[in-house]
């Protein structure tokens, strides 16, 4: 018996038919296509209940035009017909159905010249191609080179529009205040080189005067700790290995930071750089429940409800879930498993031993919920990156957006393997779903100088920062100010500041300051 496909070719078997079919099939197969197409099929004889099953199952009817093919369907007799029977079918099901105009035919100018039964057809949006289409070498050229041009992106490499701000003048003079000893200076310098802010990023002069900085008693030296942390994380501090402890460390420094807090309660929480300690991940989660970044709250949540505390979770997923995708989600899956009547009893080695099994056995949301088991270790299972890696694929491949989306932040930071175009890939899934901080993860990818799109970091910024997410508000303040991908306009770079420095970024703060000065000149 053959396997349902997704989708289902319709066709006249009189020559043109069934050979563009022929063809069309194998090249949506080559693609990675599931479809459904016998060429063997006589279409006599009464219509048979495979294709109507196989109709029932597709997601994409699609029928092949030919002038033989319409020619069959306005004759208005009650003579068995497959190709109008397969259409009536599809259209019964509501299936998706997709015309193809092959050599020469049309749809009728008035669909009154259609059975009364079928005039809903001409209506249908259908696409013209010619009998003969051949992949030309510009093609095959194209689908070769990693770069995509859609012909829509304006400002793809447009890096600076304002015609106020020339970025290495402006860079230049920031640096000149800080080789004076101008700590407030230097620290401007390190975190404009570490966020690429006017020009490309450069972490050997950010490591400089951010080091600088970390070693005086200036309030500041709060901050350049975080950037420091941030660039052990990521493996980017110049001639040192990437190391998860000293990230730590220097994220342990600066503590009075929002960001660094958040940080230092999720490394604890995958046993990251440092021991599990549950009351120090909770303490530090506590200082931020405030903020008004949704990610800090959703971090506190996860860490609630991985740990059995499903009430104080669900107070946090309600607060959140008219805004944010996931917490609904969650605190529907909470209630359909009964985990708020009392007591909560997990046991999260059962949990993975059935979870697995699941998984394997094809369930999506097994796989990513064992992934997470191993990325974010628990009673005494331990972190296993690569077994994470291996599951987080096997959903986000199937669609799952929250896999996705870690899947794109391990190969983006390192965990098993850094690859910028994996990352890349994995993220761009996760906000085709919806998904608020993959849009923000884009942003930083699509400017690095190996990748830069920066029209389309801008536009993947923007959806972050309207969704709620502090750090892409700062970053989307950096784009308009300079016109990175964008017209510039200072107004809006001010207040979307505003809008970062609000949810406790303290870089939105020094960055404001500067859009006001070129307000006031």
């Amino acid at each position: 018996m053959e396997k349902l496909k997704d989708i289902f070719i319709s066709y006249k078997n009189d020559g043109e038919g069934n050979h563009f079919a022929a063809r069309l099939c194998e090249d949506l197969k080559h693609e990675g296509y599931s479809v459904y197409f016998n060429p063997d099929e006589g279409k006599t004889g009464n219509f048979p209940e495979r294709l109507r099953k196989a109709i029932y199952a597709c997601k994409d009817f699609v029928c092949i035009v030919t002038r033989g093919y319409m020619d069959d369907l306005k004759e208005n007799t009650d003579d068995v017909c497959w190709i109008r029977d397969e259409l009536l079918c599809a259209k019964k099901y509501a299936r998706h159905i997709v015309p193809i105009l092959v050599n020469g035919a049309s749809m009728p100018k008035n669909k009154l010249d259609m059975p009364e039964n079928l005039r809903f057809f001409p209506d249908i949006d259908a696409f013209t191609f010619p009998e003969q289409y051949l992949v030309s070498p510009f093609t095959m050229l194209t689908d070769a080179l990693i770069s995509v041009n859609n012909g829509t992106d304006d400002y793809r490499d447009v890096q600076c529009s304002n015609i106020l701000i020339d970025p290495e003048q402006y860079i230049s003079q920031i640096e000149e205040q800080a080789k004076s000893g101008d700590v407030e200076a230097m620290y401007k310098a390190g975190m404009l080189f570490f966020h690429g802010i006017g020009g490309p990023r450069d972490f050997k002069k950010a490591a400089k005067w951010l080091k600088q900085v970390s070693e005086t008693n200036h309030k500041l030296s709060v901050y350049a700790n975080t950037l420091i942390a941030r660039m052990y994380y990521s493996g980017s501090m110049p001639r040192e290995e990437q190391s998860y402890e000293k990230s730590f460390e220097y994220h342990k420094k600066a503590e009075e930071d929002p960001y660094s807090a958040a940080q230092v309660a999720f490394m604890q929480r995958i046993g990251s750089g440092c021991d599990y300690d549950f009351q120090i991940i909770e303490d530090y989660y506590l200082k931020i429940i405030d903020s008004n970044d949704a990610m800090c709250k959703m971090g506190l949540a996860d860490f609630y409800e991985l740990h059995g505390q499903f009430q104080k979770s669900a107070k946090i997923y309600q607060a959140l879930a008219d805004t944010v995708p996931d917490a609904a989600y969650k605190l529907g899956m909470m209630y359909k498993n009964g985990v708020l009547t009392a007591p909560p009893m997990p046991d999260y080695r059962k949990a993975a031993t059935y979870l697995k099994m699941a998984s394997d056995q094809g369930n999506v949301n097994a796989a990513y919920e064992y992934a997470v088991l191993h990325f974010n270790p628990t009673g005494s299972l331990k972190k296993n990156f690569r077994e994470a890696r291996q599951y987080f694929e096997k959903a986000a491949d199937a669609g799952h957006m929250e896999a996705q989306y870690i899947l794109g932040y391990m190969y983006e930071y390192g965990h098993v393997e850094k690859n910028y175009l994996k990352a890349i890939h994995y993220f761009q899934k996760a906000v085709d779903q919806g998904h608020v901080f993959s849009g923000m993860h884009l942003a930083v990818l699509y400017q690095q100088p190996e990748i830069h799109n920066y029209q389309k970091a801008f536009q993947n910024c923007y959806f972050s920062a309207e969704h709620g997410c502090g750090l892409a508000c700062f970053y989307l303040g950096n784009m308009y100010l300079f016109g990175c991908g964008c017209e510039s306009d200072e107004d809006k770079a001010f207040l979307y500041y505003r809008r970062a420095a609000e949810m406790g970024i303290y870089e939105a703060k020094v960055m404001m300051r500067e859009a006001e000065k070129l307000y006031d000149e």
